[in-house]
């Protein structure tokens, strides 16, 4: 269910970090913001902005096509790209307030393609980190997949599997239910499949299967909700509603297809627990002109957080959308 447009003015947090991506917060509340459009370029790495700062500090620099960040026991884990076949994770340490002093190489050899690497969540329960894992092609080969390990980079395993681009990860508050946002294939026209909210409830025994690249629902698991095909669902943030309700924010950078120009926009899904099931009402907050939105986080003012890839901006939308 698609309700009607609302009405949202979002505040211009900063407007200086090239290719935005991605978005996280330390515990001092500062943001962490990645960059990256694809190939190499200077301002690729990681920004940061100091709580009630407005000019970010480029702080690390040579992570090409950054994407997932996390902090976590006093180090940043971001994930980028090495080759046009390998991602990798590595572990920022010994921060001064200019610079890192340390680099450790986390997981240095995941398989990407088409896709690369994508959000970093932390599974507090476990004391494990999991990152998203993009497909090798768009519509066959190697799927796309979330991998959980410790910090350490030991234990590496497969927690989801059968997805296409698995950008945004984050947890239902206070359960091991893992919400994804997923990519679908492009090859099967301008109006299929449709873009997924997937979830896998990392609690439950085996390990979940999406529909990716050639599965139908059943056996393979449905999504939570459906989002418009080819609108690029991509970052994702999630807290707490009213009434035991979830709410979910996604960014849409959007359609490829000029014949369907689909997603450019920022939509907020609640989700209600049904029985065993969710029920998703979905509001689009904000529409933009073009191809814009695409990393989201809750910051600690509880207020969403989203970035704009090609305008080069990070906004902040008021408390209770």
């Amino acid at each position: 269910m698609l309700a009607t447009l609302a009405a949202t003015a979002a505040a211009t947090v900063t407007a200086a970090i090239p290719f935005p991506t991605n978005i996280a917060f330390d515990p001092a509340g500062g943001m962490w913001v990645t960059s990256g459009a694809g190939g190499a370029q200077s301002s690729d790495g990681v920004w940061y902005l100091p709580r009630g700062a407005r000019h970010p500090r480029h702080v690390a620099s040579g992570l090409h096509t950054a994407l997932g960040l996390r902090w976590y026991g006093g180090k940043l884990y971001v994930g980028h790209v090495v080759s046009p076949s390998r991602g990798r994770v590595t572990a920022l340490s010994g921060f001064d307030g200019t610079r890192f002093a340390k680099r450790r190489t986390i997981l240095p050899r995941l398989r990407i393609g088409r896709h690369t690497v994508d959000s970093i969540v932390a599974d507090t329960s476990t004391g494990r980190l999991l990152v998203g894992v993009g497909s090798v092609g768009d519509h066959a080969g190697p799927p796309g997949r979330v991998l959980s390990f410790r910090p350490d980079g030991s234990d590496v395993r497969t927690e989801a599997t059968g997805l296409r681009n698995p950008y945004g990860l984050a947890f239902i508050p206070g359960t091991r239910k893992l919400l994804i946002t997923d990519n679908a294939r492009d090859d099967l026209g301008l109006e299929r499949p449709p873009d997924e909210l997937d979830l896998a409830d990392l609690a439950a025994a085996g390990t979940p299967r999406f529909g990716f690249p050639r599965c139908t629902h059943p056996p393979c698991r449905a999504p939570v909700a459906k989002l418009p095909p080819h609108a690029s669902a991509d970052g994702l943030a999630v807290k707490k509603g009213k009434s035991g309700t979830t709410i979910a924010y996604v960014a849409e950078f959007g359609s490829s297809f000029p014949a369907n120009p689909t997603g450019r926009d920022v939509r907020r899904i609640t989700l209600t627990r049904r029985g065993g099931s969710y029920h998703a009402r979905i509001t689009v907050l904000q529409r933009f002109p073009s191809n814009d939105p695409l990393g989201a986080a809750i910051g600690p003012d509880g207020r969403l957080y989203v970035s704009l890839l090609a305008s080069g901006k990070v906004l902040r939308y008021p408390a209770g959308v």
